[in-house]
Formats: C-alpha cells, sequence, structure tokens
C-alpha cells in the first residue's frame, strides 16, 4: 500500500504524455517524459523507503504486530523497486508495447513463483519478502531494457517547464492514491481496533480474490488510457473505445464472479475453521470487483482528459463517506468483516453512478 503511494501517479502521467507524444512521432518528447518520469519516480519513493525504515518500528507497533519491525525495514527495499515497476508500466503501454509488457509480466511471474516456493521454504516469512524483492528487481530489469530501445540516448538536459507540467498533472493522482492507502490502513485500523485478526483475516482472504478477478481490468488500465490518450480530441472514437473496454472488463469480472459465487462454500472450508463466514464476505467483495472494473474504465478517459482533480475531489467524497459509515456500522454490528465489505460495495455503486453522470454531462457538451 505504501509502495502505491510511492508511484506518485507516475504510472499514468507516463502513459498519457508518451502515448501522446508517440502519436505526433515527437521522439524527443518521449524521451524527456522518460527520463523526468523516472527521476521523480526514483526521489520519491526513495525518499518513503528510507522513512518507511527509519520508522519501522512505531510503524509496526501502529499495526499491534512489533515482530514484523525488521520485516518491514527489509520490505522498504520493494517500495522503490515496485514504484519503478509501475512507471515503467506506463511507459511500455503508452509506447504501445502491450506484448512485450505482457511477456516481462509472464516472465516475472515465473521467477516469483520459483523464488517465492524456494526461498520460503528455506527461511520462511522472511524468505518470501526476500523473494518479492528479486522478482521486482528482475521485472523492473526487463522493462528497463524494453523501454532502452524507444528512448533517444542523447545527454539532452530535462526540460524544466515540461517537468512541471508532468508534477501538475500526477499531483491530484498521487493524492487519490494516497487517499487509497490512507483508507485501506484506516480500515485495518477500525477491523483491528473494534474487531480482531481472525475478522481481518477475513476481509483479507475476500479481498485478495477481488484482486484476483480484477487482474485482466487491472492490466488493461494503462492499456485503456493509452487509447484514451491517442483519441482524445475525437469524441466519437473514444465513446466506442469506453463501450468496448466497459464490455470487455464486465465479461472478464462477471464470469469469475459467478464461478466463485459457485464454489464460495467449498472456498471457505478450504481456508479452515477460523475463516467462517468468509462465503457471504467473499461473494459480496467479487462481486464488488465487477463494479470497480468499470470504474476503472471511466477513470481512464477522465485522466486522459485531465479531469484529474475532479477524480480527486470524488474519490476524497467516496472514501471518507467509506470511513464515517464503517465507523458508525462496526459499533452497531457483529461481523465486522461483513459490514466492511458490504459498505465498500455500497461506496464503490455511488462512485460508478456519479463518474457515469459526469461522464453523459461531458459527452453532450
Amino acid at each position: 500500500m505504501i509502495a502505491i503511494f510511492s508511484s506518485m501517479g507516475l504510472g499514468y502521467s507516463a502513459t498519457k504524455f508518451i502515448a501522446e507524444s508517440a502519436a505526433k512521432s515527437d521522439s524527443k518528447r518521449v524521451s524527456n517524459t522518460h527520463r523526468i518520469a523516472t527521476t521523480l519516480t526514483l526521489m520519491m519513493s526513495g525518499a518513503i523507503a528510507l522513512l518507511t525504515m527509519l520508522f519501522s518500528k512505531q510503524l509496526s507497533i501502529w499495526l499491534e504486530a512489533e515482530h514484523l519491525c525488521n520485516t518491514l525495514r527489509l520490505s522498504a527495499i520493494a517500495i522503490i523497486f515496485n514504484a519503478i515497476i509501475t512507471t515503467q508500466a506506463g511507459e511500455l503501454a503508452g509506447l504501445g508495447e502491450y506484448k512485450q509488457l505482457a511477456k516481462n509480466s509472464a516472465w516475472s511471474g515465473i521467477i516469483t513463483f520459483i523464488t517465492s516456493t524456494c526461498l520460503t521454504l528455506l527461511w520462511g516469512f522472511n524468505g518470501a519478502i526476500i523473494a518479492l524483492i528479486i522478482s521486482l528487481l528482475f521485472n523492473a530489469l526487463l522493462n528497463y531494457f524494453a523501454i532502452a530501445k524507444h528512448i533517444d540516448k542523447s545527454s539532452a538536459p530535462i526540460d524544466k517547464v515540461f517537468c512541471r507540467e508532468i508534477i501538475r498533472f500526477s499531483l491530484p493522482i498521487a493524492l487519490q492514491e494516497g487517499l487509497y492507502a490512507i483508507t485501506s490502513w484506516v480500515t485495518i485500523f477500525i477491523i483491528i481496533k473494534f474487531a480482531n485478526y481472525v475478522e481481518l483475516g477475513i476481509y483479507s482472504a475476500a479481498t485478495q480474490w477481488m484482486a484476483v478477478i480484477l487482474f485482466i481490468p487491472g492490466a488493461l488500465r494503462n492499456v485503456a488510457l493509452s487509447h484514451f490518450s491517442a483519441t482524445n480530441n475525437n469524441k466519437q472514437q473514444t465513446h466506442i473505445i469506453l463501450q468496448r473496454l466497459m464490455l470487455v472488463n464486465f465479461i472478464s469480472t462477471f464470469i469469475p464472479f459467478l464461478v466463485i459465487l459457485i464454489l464460495s462454500g467449498w472456498i471457505e472450508k478450504l481456508y479452515g475453521s477460523s475463516f467462517i463466514g468468509l462465503q457471504c464476505v467473499l461473494n459480496i467483495c467479487v462481486f464488488t470487483a465487477i463494479v470497480s472494473s468499470l470504474t476503472n474504465v471511466l477513470t481512464q478517459e477522465f485522466i486522459s482528459q485531465g479531469k484529474n482533480w475532479f477524480l480527486f475531489l470524488s474519490r476524497l467524497l467516496r472514501d471518507v463517506t467509506i470511513i464515517i459509515s464503517l465507523l458508525l456500522s462496526i459499533n452497531l454490528f457483529n461481523n465486522e468483516a461483513l459490514i466492511c465489505a458490504v459498505v465498500s460495495l455500497t461506496g464503490q455503486l455511488l462512485y460508478l453512478m456519479l463518474l457515469l453522470a459526469k461522464y453523459h454531462k461531458d459527452k453532450h457538451v
């Protein structure tokens, strides 16, 4: 969650500016975008990784898990590589290198599986963290060599005016990602304080299944932004792309939702006796994935139009509403994991309706 914020929204910015520049065959601007995005990512993620290392003890106490202090310090390394990969993925999407991006992700997945299995067996939990760092480094190197083919090797100075433009564009996106991290932290904190780690385990298990369902829509986010950015002056073409992506995202999440819905009782039993109640929470979370996949498409369209502050304010409204509703509900009912799932679904539905209303309003302007 810290790593998400540390990328400062530069993955989306890189996709937009590189896609626009590539459409105009402006290789100089493409290279400038790469250098600026890379420099800012390293600065931001490095600073946050350092803070994580310095305050790992306080963070572990806040999480009521002091034994994780050294693990958090080790994980800080992963923050830097994860941020770099996020920005690199945005660059490759902007360049239209979707096939190469998929190959790199596939190879990284294989390395992750091998290293995670071996190092976890050897060194347990810390072995898993080391495996994560190795796989992220491997992915970053693959992306680096893929991007290098398209970048002008000249040592021209960074355009400071363009740098400020990218920062202005990225700031509200960074704030949005910060909201996600903060909302996730607060949700975890509320469950820990008002319930226990059993309820947190149930909710975490359900959201992990949700994350699996959102894999394809997540992979298509930069693809969507790249296409929207290349056609943002053609409303008709943009609308066609949006409709197609909405359909793809709906199908890619609805089918696995049905499968999990049918197997949810068996999945709960698979987790063991301490996960009683998972079935209902799981079904709600995987349904939320469908709603979230649709909002992803609309979000990319608004980013391509530069309406990042609208997205930030609407997400702020959504997340504040979710947290307040959660605090009010969790004092009145038991089954805290179920309450979190219901409140999250409600917030996502309201957010989707808000984005749809805004899109249809802008479409007829």
